[in-house]
């Protein structure tokens, strides 16, 4: 794919690169500890990570650089995490002779993963920021665009829901 060089492309260039620059450096540790906590994995929490600023930087003359660019990594993040759990879950269960888990190791992870995909995105995320992660309500509500009123309730309904799995 090519892409047409103008003028205007050319004086944003700098001011573009400045910005990913600086997003990577200010949000680099939080969308990599988000992505752990998502995946209990340190090398798919790197990938997830990387791929959530190749995605940026693909995405980069769509995104106002103006804006706080956390919430955007993160949900990024969580889609990819959710992606790679889908993909994980179809390897599992299509594959019954797998030999990299035992049997019981495989059911934990299974019942885990079982309770994790009954939680709604943003019960998850909520959850995940602010239990995990120890966001503030405050803060995670500003990040997913909701009420802090409305995250205490995703992340009471969540803890209901692991509880009761």
């Amino acid at each position: 794919m090519y892409r047409v060089v103008t003028t205007e492309n050319i004086a944003l260039a700098p001011s573009i690169e400045i910005a990913y620059q600086r997003a990577y450096e200010e949000h680099w540790h939080a969308v990599f500890r988000f992505a752990l906590a998502w995946t209990n994995d340190w090398a798919a929490a790197e990938d997830l990570a990387q791929e959530s600023y190749l995605r940026l930087w693909n995405s980069r003359t769509r995104i106002d650089w103006e804006r706080p660019l956390l919430a955007w990594l993160l949900v990024t993040t969580r889609r990819l995490a959710t992606d790679r759990f889908r993909a994980l879950r179809r390897r599992v269960l299509n594959s019954p002779t797998s030999t990299s888990l035992d049997m019981a190791e495989r059911d934990r992870w299974l019942d885990v993963q079982g309770a994790m995909a009954s939680l709604s995105p943003l019960e998850r995320t909520a959850l995940v920021l602010t239990a995990v992660e120890g966001v503030s309500y405050t803060d995670a509500a500003v990040m997913l665009g909701t009420s802090a009123g409305a995250l205490r309730a995703a992340v009471s309904r969540a803890r209901e829901k692991l509880e009761v799995a």
